[in-house]
């Protein structure tokens, strides 16, 4: 059976995973991505833990592997000057250029939407960098590191008592490909009914806004600034992790419960065998929990530590009240619901070996995705692309590669 996106064609420039994850959702679904890197440039997700003389060189990454199953990669060093025409023959081949480097870059090589569109108006084109591409801050560059502070996440995110933490990985990396997907799915969508391309600019920064979109709402009804809470709730007592017995060696066992209301309560009361402790006047309601918060959750930590997270999670559970454990990577490996769906699957790279890739989360009924390929070595599929996606022939793609173009 065919596939969501069969015969979409993406050109990818940039890297890390603000446009690479984006494009993933297409490449998984059928389409055709090529990635367009060089060895002057690679993507920096390659670099990560690179050292000099290490085994496998740039090839060896694994969160690139990760990242990047189901890509085509091909070499062309932008800053050759024979590369720019070269890329705009890769742009009449392509449905869709995606890219995320700073603003001005993809102009420099004459390679932005205005002059793309001119000759090729069914073009679609979307770029994501951190501050879009106008206003007075479009040329700071950053990442999501920089994104999690400027969208707000850092300063929701630890305890109240200390300095911001920031949530773990950047934030803004990982939710602007989401609307990366969702984006240029729409505009293809609009291309079908008129015929026409677009330009779409998406801010990392304001995708992160907009997911924090409670907090806005609060400050402009009620003046109020919500600041860290660690793992609390500002509405309801017990929220939060709470360690567990340890597994094995693993000492860092935590199952994560939520409260919501007082009938909640009763049913937590109920699961942990209606303790003496939690008939105490001062906890029958959210507002006596909320005022001895600390003094609940000492408590209910009395009782986490002495079970397993597996077993508080699946007695409470069973009680109707919401709990889960606090996974690590090898529970996630290992969990039952995530292998039936098929979320990991197998890879053979041909540095790396073979590794696990994640996929999205989404499952369409009649038109699966696939793991079809892993993630490309730097260049490896360069004479592929040129020669039969482009239509070069052997001369001039040897005589290009000679030049340095490719490299």
């Amino acid at each position: 059976m065919a596939q969501l996106f069969d015969g979409l064609k993406i050109l990818e420039f940039g890297g890390g995973a603000a446009g690479p994850l984006g494009t993933r959702y297409f490449a998984d679904h059928g389409a055709t991505v090529v990635r367009v890197e060089s060895r002057q440039r690679p993507d920096f997700v390659r670099l990560l833990r690179y050292t000099p003389g290490m085994e496998g060189g740039v090839d060896a990454s694994h969160m690139f592997a990760m990242l990047n199953v189901n890509k085509y990669g091909i070499g062309l060093n932008m800053n050759h000057p024979k590369a720019a025409e070269i890329a705009r023959r890769l742009v009449q081949w392509a449905d869709v250029v995606a890219e995320n480097f700073a603003p001005k870059a993809m102009a420099k090589w004459g390679l932005d939407y205005a002059s793309l569109s001119a000759r090729q108006p069914e073009l679609i084109m979307i770029s994501t960098c951190l501050n879009g591409q106008t206003g007075p801050e479009r040329n700071y560059p950053g990442f999501g590191g920089q994104g999690s502070a400027i969208s707000g996440f850092n300063h929701l995110t630890g305890w109240p008592d200390r300095e911001p933490l920031g949530p773990y990985g950047t934030i803004t990396d990982s939710l602007s490909p989401r609307f990366v997907a969702l984006l240029v799915a729409s505009a293809l969508l609009q291309r079908r009914r008129t015929g026409r391309g677009q330009y779409i600019d998406l801010s990392q920064v304001e995708g992160g806004v907009v997911c924090l979109s409670e907090s806005i709402l609060t400050f402009t009804a009620t003046g109020d600034v919500l600041g860290r809470l660690g793992n609390r709730s500002r509405h309801c007592v017990p929220h939060g992790a709470f360690r567990c017995a340890p597994k094995g060696d693993d000492n860092d066992r935590w199952v994560a419960i939520a409260i919501h209301d007082d009938a909640d309560w009763q049913r937590f009361r109920a699961a942990m065998g209606d303790p003496a402790w939690a008939a105490d006047a001062r906890f029958a309601t959210v507002d006596g929990r909320l005022a001895h918060a600390g003094e609940v959750e000492c408590h209910v930590e009395g009782w986490t530590r002495g079970r397993s997270a597996e077993d508080a999670m699946v007695v409470l559970q069973a009680a109707g009240v919401d709990a889960g454990v606090v996974a690590n990577f090898e529970d996630l490996v290992n969990d039952p619901q995530l292998a039936h769906r098929g979320h990991f699957r197998e890879v053979q790279h041909p540095v790396i070996g073979r590794h696990l890739c994640e996929m999205n989360g989404m499952r369409f009924s009649r038109t699966p995705e696939r793991v079809r390929m892993p993630a490309p070595c730097l260049g490896e599929h360069s004479e592929y692309v040129y020669r039969e996606l482009l239509g070069m022939s052997a001369e001039e793609f040897a005589a290009l590669k000679g030049d340095g173009v490719f490299e």
